[in-house]
């Protein structure tokens, strides 16, 4: 029997048959106080929990704190040259690094210290034993401001070339072969560096921006910045206006986009498509190939009875009217005819109004062009009536005013803010995203317009060259794929065997150096070539006049010659900075440094050796400094070194190293692989290719004869008759080839059947393949040289075999003429000598 549950707070009674429990006190409860305020307590926390917010227990990951910079200093300082046996486990490490090398020199070269700049502090990732060293950071900038600060290099670089003397160019390499890199410790660290380059900006007109003009990260504590991660900006009317004053030096002067009539995308694509050139513009290899129709026959279009050709139909009207002026006109691009004309005039006097009337824009006079006789009557008059004829009638209120009479018609930036209205890019925009540093063009627009006049050739020919360049890129540019992002340092920063740091630029490049060095002369020892030495510029020389033997061993691959290549310009290039930092040149004459490593990488490097390809980067900085010196050093300013504006050629060498990356990256992974598990060729059997597939099917064909022949003989006989039998079979199969009868006396008719059955098996197969072959190859499919050439030879034989076979059957089975042919061909005959009147000459 069940009971009912008590109501709260009374005990349930006793089962039947047990006494009542004795009662504690009155409360009815069995706790101590202390106890109920303990569980009470805990009661109430654990309300507080199940009410609060979750939270995570343990501890929170904050990421990888950089480390001081002296650790890797000490850990790259230890190395030394890797010589040491306490390194000997690290060698692989070195070793297998070595891939990375391009990467590394390729970030070390994007974040190069600006000339404006005396000692750049980058970010770096670098693997804990010292092996390489990252510079883990892009670098961001501001186009209106960066364009402006070259803009300012450019003035100050001229100006310093105009009022020294001698300016002395640096030498090259700037340290000797077997100097060791500079240790950044005990060398540069505590020297002050000189001076960089900055223009002298005046206090009251720059006040906009003469505070953090030539900061390491501009604006980055501002409004005008969204923050440290440095994604976007938005810049203020005065300092726009400031930045263009500054920036104009580098900019076209012309306004009106009718000045680029002809001289534009659409034009220059025309051109092509049209095999023509522009004059001043660039040539091309013809688009279609069928447009040789000088030969073509007469017809209405073309007879000379109805074509009239007053003038000379000139390359620019086939240009602009391309439908008119060509008979097959494809692939053109019509471009606009005419803009509206554009009458800014810039003005560089600040103390002009903003709406001033520029003696350029001349009233036309038109005294030349009325009659003499004509009354004097201005264009209102002879609208609205003469002057003073009906205003009796109406006058104006007094109390009207003009509209806006009260507001004034310009203020201190009016003038500023037309300028930049009709500014070019990048001034022609107030906010914006950043962008990488070598993504900006600084000299673009100056082969985008006509030559100056009065340029000796080569000039006139680099114009053209840079005008193909960016014709064919603005061809060939197509939307971005959208792709996965991955960044090889997050993965990499996320292992345990990498830590990050802050460090000098130039003693990142130092480490770059001394470990691509180390990893060189590791794999040079590995090798054991111990007769070739590779100093300090990384060149590697013999020690001795090798014999064939050594100089077979010693070959390396292009992918080892063109890293050891790309790691001397960087050496070059933070040599040239060492120099700097320690005193002996001058900001000038570092940036003039660089600008002449950038324009004779093939004059100071032998990278071309191993990749032809990059003449055209080679060619390309040719041109951009032709561009430069002859916009340079015009005026006051002369010939001669001084010359520091280097970012368009850092730019062409930076975008090489990024193709190459990936390309030296596989193949410096195949060398290493190959260093370390050896070459996989042996012990492995040779696949099947397409060159081994006829000697496959022979030998198997061959093989399966001899085992035929071998079942048949007795045990005793087999081993020494093996090889007879086969020179047999190639015997016969070369007599099948040259159709000769081919028959041994004495040899058992058994052995002879088999042989004759391969012959014809393998004859079969021969003459398919050569029959295949010649299919594929009339229908064009891509078939290897030698396989022609091969299959050539085969018909060939098989068209004589043929041919042979037939006179043979001619000779054996007689004419093949039937009885009424021969009756035919000899009365005609007969009757033929008749006609002639042919008489027998009777022989003795």
């Amino acid at each position: 029997m069940s009971f009912p549950p008590p109501p709260p707070g009374f005990m349930p009674p006793p089962p039947p048959g047990m006494t009542s429990p004795p009662s504690i006190g009155a409360s009815g409860s069995k706790m101590p106080p202390e106890v109920l305020a303990q569980k009470s307590m805990k009661w109430v926390q654990m309300q507080k929990k199940r009410y609060g917010e979750k939270r995570k227990a343990g501890y929170v990951d904050m990421g990888k704190q950089d480390l001081p910079p002296e650790h890797v200093r000490k850990i790259i300082k230890d190395h030394g040259d890797m010589s040491n046996r306490k390194f000997r486990n690290d060698k692989r490490v070195h070793l297998g690094a070595l891939k990375y090398v391009p990467h590394a020199v390729m970030k070390l070269l994007e974040n190069i210290p600006y000339p404006w700049e005396q000692v750049r502090e980058v970010p770096v990732l670098y693997h804990i034993t010292g092996a390489i060293t990252f510079v883990n950071e892009i670098p961001r900038v501001i186009e209106p401001v960066y364009h402006a600060q070259w803009s300012t290099m450019w003035l100050a670089m001229r100006r310093e070339k105009r009022d020294r003397r001698h300016f002395k160019r640096m030498r090259f390499p700037p340290f000797d072969d077997e100097e060791p890199p500079l240790d950044y410790g005990d060398n540069v660290l505590d020297v002050e560096p000189l001076e960089a380059i900055q223009l002298e900006l005046d206090e009251e007109e720059d006040s906009a921006m003469v505070d953090w003009f030539y900061d390491p990260k501009p604006l980055i504590d501002t409004p005008h910045v969204n923050g440290p991660s440095y994604r976007y900006w938005s810049l203020s009317l005065p300092i726009m206006a400031n930045l263009y004053r500054l920036g104009r030096t580098l900019l076209s002067d012309q306004p009106d986009k009718n000045a680029t009539y002809l001289f534009d995308k659409n034009a220059f694509f025309t051109a092509k498509a049209l095999n023509m050139a522009i004059p001043g513009g660039p040539k091309f290899e013809p688009l279609y190939r069928d447009m040789d129709n000088f030969d073509e026959d007469w017809n209405e279009f073309n007879d000379i009875n109805k074509v009239i050709i007053r003038q000379q139909i000139r390359t620019e009207y086939k240009v602009a009217f391309p439908h008119l002026y060509n008979s097959l006109p494809r692939s053109v691009r019509i471009s606009p005819y005419h803009y509206a004309k554009n009458v800014y005039i810039r003005t560089d006097d600040p103390d002009l109004p903003a709406f001033y009337f520029d003696p350029l824009i001349n009233p036309i006079s038109l005294r030349g062009s009325t009659p003499k006789n004509m009354p004097l009557v201005s264009h209102e008059d002879s609208i609205f009536g003469p002057n003073g004829a009906d205003n009796d009638e109406f006058e104006l209120p007094d109390e009207i005013d003009p509209f806006l009479q009260d507001k004034d018609l310009e203020n201190d930036l009016t003038a500023d803010g037309i300028a930049l209205w009709w500014a070019p890019e990048p001034y022609s925009r107030r906010s914006g995203r950043m962008r990488r540093a070598q993504d900006i063009p600084l000299v673009k627009n100056w082969y985008l317009e006509h030559c100056p006049p009065n340029q000796p050739v080569k000039v006139r020919v680099s114009y053209q060259k840079l005008l193909k360049c960016y014709v064919l890129n603005e061809l060939h540019t197509r939307p971005e794929k959208a792709m996965t992002k991955k960044n090889l340092f997050r993965q990499l920063k996320a292992t345990k065997f990498f830590q990050t740091t802050k460090l000098d630029w130039v003693e990142a490049g130092l480490q770059v150096c001394r470990q691509g060095y180390n990893m060189l002369n590791l794999l040079i020892h590995r090798k054991n070539l111990n007769y070739l030495h590779l100093d300090y510029n990384m060149n590697l020389k013999p020690v001795k006049t090798l014999t064939t033997k050594e100089r077979k061993k010693s070959r390396f691959g292009n992918a080892f010659h063109l890293c050891r290549e790309i790691l001397r310009l960087t050496k070059l290039v933070v040599d040239a900075h060492v120099q700097f930092r320690l005193g002996n040149v001058d900001a000038f004459q570092l940036a003039d440094a660089l600008q002449y490593i950038f324009a004779h990488i093939g004059a100071l490097t032998g990278m071309y050796r191993y990749k032809y390809k990059l003449m055209r980067q080679v060619r390309m900085t040719k041109d951009l400094k032709h561009l430069i010196y002859y916009r340079f050093n015009t005026g006051p300013v002369g010939k001669g070194p001084g010359n520091g504006f280097w970012a368009p050629g850092w730019r062409v060498w930076l975008f090489f190293m990024r193709g190459i990356v990936p390309l030296l990256e596989r193949w410096l992974g195949n060398l290493l692989a190959r260093q370390f598990e050896g070459r996989n060729s042996k012990g492995v059997a040779k696949t099947v290719t397409k060159q081994r597939v006829e000697s496959h099917y022979d030998l198997e064909l061959r093989a399966a004869v001899m085992h035929d022949i071998l079942d048949m003989m007795p045990e005793s006989i087999k081993q020494n008759k093996a090889k007879t039998i086969l020179q047999h079979l190639s015997e016969a199969w070369r007599c099948w080839k040259a159709n000769i009868p081919w028959k041994v006396p004495g040899m058992p008719t058994a052995i002879e059947n088999i042989i004759l059955r391969y012959i014809k098996s393998k004859a079969d197969w021969w003459c398919s393949v050569a029959h295949y072959n010649r299919e594929r190859i009339r229908r064009g499919a891509t078939v290897d040289k030698a396989v022609v050439k091969k299959n050539l030879g085969r018909l060939t034989r098989l068209y004589l075999k043929a041919e042979q076979e037939r006179q043979h059957g001619y000779l054996k089975d007689g004419p093949y003429i039937s009885a009424e042919e021969a009756v035919a061909i000899y009365t005609a005959t007969v009757h033929w000598l008749e006609s002639r009147k042919f008489a027998p000459i009777p022989f003795p």
